[in-house]
């Protein structure tokens, strides 16, 4: 069985650098209109849903 772990990171700094260099994959949400960021549980249940396979 194959674990996955979700790093979530701040609104205005992101993921710590010495972070990103141990992860396999690093994933951006796209934001349209005028808001410039999201709630982290907003995000992280983006990213649980697309997980899923739910999306």
């Amino acid at each position: 069985m194959r674990r996955t772990v979700v790093v979530l990171g701040r609104e205005a700094d992101g993921i710590p650098e010495e972070a990103l260099d141990v992860l396999d994959a690093v994933v951006e949400i796209p934001m349209v209109g005028t808001g410039t960021s999201l709630n982290v549980a907003v995000a992280g249940s983006q990213v649980l849903y697309r997980l899923a396979g739910l999306l």
